[in-house]
């Protein structure tokens, strides 16, 4: 398992990313140091279909856990979901030391972050990526929702308390969406390292990549999205809009 810090003028917290570590999830809450009442996991119909219950099954060693299920797809960042969110919330009795946890890609953790955002003024949350495309969306603190004039409108900047990055729960995407998020580690190479660059022009195929040679590679452009975070946590350079 590799580990890296990402430092925000607002926030510091750690992201673990290897091949099989959610069945160590419990741990790895635990080290971050803090302490929760109750989870709510929100997550969408097609990731709950694969690992919905076993992570319930998962979290309820330690905590009550409770879950939530929107459409797939960029759809659910909506008003109805993002109200749906907060109604189970209610239902399940949150209070201000329970943590919602954001288990999908960038739409989930998008939605997930404002609700946990806006909950209670604001409540703790944590980023479990289960797309390529994630690893990006994941570590900033970006979070929001889009108005029918446009998307991601409504937001609000609220970081993680950790994000976990299970490798082994990429397996299951299709060839397009492992393009479309390597697309983006090649940004993030482009923008930082002529070395992490040359690496990434050698992969013949994704499929050629071993489980640490992908773990490395996620590694390094979390790396290169935490760096950027930090210096400007709000992206207001325009740099960072490359």
């Amino acid at each position: 398992m590799k580990t890296l810090e990402v430092k925000t003028s607002s926030a510091t917290y750690p992201v673990f990313i290897g091949d099989g570590i959610k069945r160590n999830i419990v741990d790895l809450i635990t080290s971050t140091g803090h302490s929760y009442t109750k989870l709510l996991i929100v997550t969408d119909a097609a990731v709950d279909a694969i690992y919905g219950d076993e992570m319930v099954r998962l979290l309820q060693q330690k905590w009550p856990v409770n879950k939530v299920v929107v459409p797939s797809g960029e759809q659910s960042k909506s008003f109805a979901e993002f109200e749906h969110i907060h109604t189970k919330a209610i239902q399940f009795q949150l209070d201000r030391s329970s943590c919602i946890i954001a288990l999908g890609g960038g739409v989930i953790g998008d939605l997930a972050g404002f609700a946990a955002a806006t909950y209670m003024r604001g409540i703790d949350f944590i980023q479990v990526p289960t797309t390529l495309l994630a690893h990006d969306s994941a570590v900033g603190g970006k979070t929001g929702i889009n108005h029918p004039l446009g998307k991601n409108l409504i937001g609000a900047f609220h970081q993680p308390k950790a994000v976990i990055y299970d490798t082994s729960m990429l397996e299951t995407l299709s060839q397009i969406e492992r393009r479309s998020g390597f697309a983006e580690v090649i940004k993030h190479a482009l923008i930082s390292s002529e070395e992490f660059l040359s690496e990434l022009m050698s992969i013949r195929s994704l499929t050629d990549l071993s489980k640490s040679e992908l773990a490395h590679m996620l590694y390094q452009g979390i790396q290169v999205k935490a760096s950027i975070v930090q210096e400007d946590e709000k992206k207001n350079k325009v740099c960072v809009h490359f």
